[in-house]
């Protein structure tokens, strides 16, 4: 299946869940990703904000904040550039109330911290569709490839994802950039 077609599908399958079936598959998931090596060691993690039908990952942020990491969220700074950083989360209720680019809650840029991304010890990415191998399809904008490339490759990475959104092989060009592993329920 093209890239296109399968993103529409998806995307049309991902916003068709109950919301109470969604959130709880992503308990499920959260639950497989809170017992991994990864997160174990993790001191400062990066977890994206879910929008529009994502694995919900509010619980997986409440919880990584309890067991004492930092936590962090993309910011989409520049859409001519499609450009993110990271900024950091004390209070997902207070600092998640802003709405940035694209609907995508995240914090106030003045009133958090950013650091570099070689200093992130887990990074945990949406997709739309994700493969075998860990290639992901994402919302075709390119964001999030851009932002693996400057990734450190020691860094885990992790995609999230409910199972029909896995396939068996995407379609890759040579700017898609795969995560090490993916979770789903």
């Amino acid at each position: 299946m093209k890239k296109q077609a399968l993103r529409a599908t998806t995307l049309r399958r991902l916003r068709a869940q109950s919301e109470s079936s969604r959130k709880k598959k992503s308990l499920a998931i959260g639950r497989r990703l809170l017992r991994t090596q990864a997160y174990r060691r993790a001191k400062r993690l990066l977890c994206y904000v879910a929008i529009d039908g994502e694995v919900w990952t509010r619980p997986i942020l409440e919880r990584a904040l309890a067991d004492g990491k930092r936590v962090f969220v993309p910011v989409v700074t520049d859409r001519t550039r499609r450009h993110m950083v990271v900024a950091e989360v004390r209070d997902p209720e207070k600092d998640l109330a802003h709405k940035g680019h694209y609907g995508i809650p995240h914090p106030l840029m003045l009133t958090s911290k950013e650091i570099p991304l070689r200093r992130l010890d887990l990074v945990i990415v949406p997709g739309v569709a994700f493969d075998k191998t860990g290639h992901r399809l994402g919302r075709g904008l390119g964001y999030f490839d851009r932002f693996l490339e400057r990734v450190p490759a020691s860094t885990p990475t992790v995609g999230l994802a409910f199972k029909f959104q896995t396939v068996q092989r995407l379609p890759v060009e040579s700017h898609d950039r795969p995560v090490q592993r993916v979770i789903t329920e």
